[in-house]
């Protein structure tokens, strides 16, 4: 991170009336605008054309695309201020990320018996064979 540069992740989810096209043609107009401003964008992840839980502007569908980038903490209010007064963006949301929480790996999926070379059938016999003795000394304790 370059000095007195923050990290941030905007969602912006525009009109579906704008089609495809013109969903790309806004994502590109905000990623040259970060760049105009002295920002760095790392990466942009379009999650496509959704349904809304509710009517936003009475449209019930919408395209949301995250974007993640680097920047001047005074920029943010120049990029709300431009969110707010270009048409076809319905919602917009810009959240400074912690660079500490970056490097944390994520975590693992388990894995299944096989893959960890675990076996399954020794764990079973021996729970078999160690279930009767128990049984036999909590029957002999309740008596």
């Amino acid at each position: 991170m370059a000095d007195g540069k923050n990290l941030y992740e905007t969602v912006i989810v525009t009109s579906a009336k704008l089609g495809e096209e013109g969903n790309a043609a806004l994502v590109e107009k905000f990623k040259s605008l970060i760049e105009r401003h002295g920002g760095t964008v790392q990466s942009v992840d379009d999650w496509g054309k959704r349904r809304f839980a509710y009517p936003i502007q009475k449209q019930t569908e919408g395209y949301y695309t995250l974007i993640n980038f680097e920047g001047d903490p005074e920029f943010t209010a120049e990029l709300d201020r431009r969110y707010q007064i270009t048409d076809g963006i319905l919602r917009t949301l810009i959240v400074k990320r912690d660079p500490r929480h970056l490097n944390a790996q994520k975590p693992q999926k388990p894995q299944k018996a096989e893959e960890n070379h675990i076996d399954v059938e020794a764990i079973a016999e021996e729970a078999v064979e160690a279930a009767p003795a128990e049984a036999v000394e909590a029957a002999s304790t309740e008596e």
